[in-house]
């Protein structure tokens, strides 16, 4: 099995063109950190499947690292926690123009693999997320996501017991609460979540 030493080792042997190598290595080593803590908390993992992802922790940690630390997002990111953080609204809210601004999109420059917005509406935690889009259905008007299945063209969830879900435009308003992990209850807003890693480096491929 990799050891934590090994991975360090991994995760600082390469450095990022313009980045120093202490803000470069404190980034990995926040996401590390956090990945790890993730994985100890998954019950009923087998060892075979933890070795695997421990394995390939080092790759997704650098790639991720670097994303970050690239992107030309318009938030401000934060090293030591290996987030980006702007301000949050009050409520999580989708504009009354947004079904046919995404039907635009989508019929005209929608791609296979965009990252998208997913706001989730359901109680007692509403969540903004960050899927990929792996299929685009014109004939019928609908479109596949990675994690979250189908949706209408215009953002309606089509899957069971997905009436409060919606797929929003990848623009700067939208994607701004998808990247920093926002998060509203029944009173308001809340401390945001940290996004798992899968979410960062989606984030990464992201051009503004």
């Amino acid at each position: 099995m990799t050891h934590q030493s090994d991975i360090f080792q991994q995760l600082t042997s390469t450095s990022t063109v313009g980045v120093s190598s202490a803000v470069f290595a404190e980034l990995c080593m926040a996401l590390y950190e956090r990945e790890l803590k993730q994985l100890s908390q998954q019950p009923q993992v087998s060892i075979s499947l933890l070795q695997r992802r421990l394995q390939s922790l080092p790759y997704h940690v650098k790639n991720a690292a670097q994303g970050m630390l690239e992107s030309d997002a318009p938030y401000t990111l934060d090293i030591q926690n290996a987030s980006w953080q702007t301000p949050q609204k009050r409520q999580l809210s989708v504009s009354a123009t947004q079904p046919s601004k995404l039907q635009r999109w989508l019929t005209h420059s929608a791609r296979l693999g965009d990252t998208v917005p997913i706001f989730d509406f359901r109680l007692p935690i509403q969540q903004a997320r960050l899927d990929s889009i792996d299929r685009i259905d014109k004939a019928q008007q609908r479109v596949h996501c990675n994690m979250h299945g189908w949706f209408s063209f215009q953002g309606e969830c089509l899957e069971v017991e997905g009436d409060k879900l919606r797929l929003l435009r990848p623009d700067h308003a939208n994607l701004a609460p998808a990247f920093c992990g926002h998060q509203w209850n029944h009173k308001g807003r809340i401390d945001p979540r940290t996004l798992a890693l899968r979410e960062v480096l989606l984030a990464t491929t992201v051009t503004f």
